[in-house]
């Protein structure tokens, strides 16, 4: 991918974060199976049925998903969106946002693996262990 390429998918990517943040979707689905892991880390740990979802640049493809369970009654910080999808609540930071408009947050466990899978349909590459993407 060309470097005017690669500028073009990003403006096109803050457009739809945009676009969505305007029309008020979450663009975030979480389905059912993290939603119910969600759910039952949160009762566990004494925490809110949502999570504060982030993009940090790291991992083996440049950028990284980190998701944090959120405290009971805390606010969207200044920037930050405050969405829901099954139940869940999500709080992201515009910048993330850019990122992941559009993706699913599943969890799986196997015996091989356990946790969440980020369906990202911004990514154009992914680590193996599908915890790091590129764009």
């Amino acid at each position: 991918m060309t470097l005017e390429e690669k500028k073009a998918a990003a403006r096109e990517r803050a457009r739809a974060a945009k676009t969505a943040r305007e029309a008020g979707d979450a663009q975030i689905a979480v389905t059912d199976a993290a939603a119910a892991y969600i759910r039952e880390a949160a009762v566990r740990q004494g925490k809110e049925a949502g999570v504060r979802l982030r993009i940090l640049a790291g991992g083996c493809s440049g950028l990284e998903y980190n998701i944090d369970l959120i405290d009971p009654g805390e606010v969207a910080r200044e920037g930050e969106r405050d969405l829901s999808s099954n139940g869940i609540r999500l709080l992201v930071d515009l910048k993330s946002s850019i990122y992941v408009t559009g993706s699913s947050i599943d969890y799986t466990s196997t015996l091989l693996r356990r946790g969440f899978a980020i369906k990202n349909p911004n990514a154009t590459s992914t680590c193996s262990c599908g915890d790091s993407f590129g764009v």
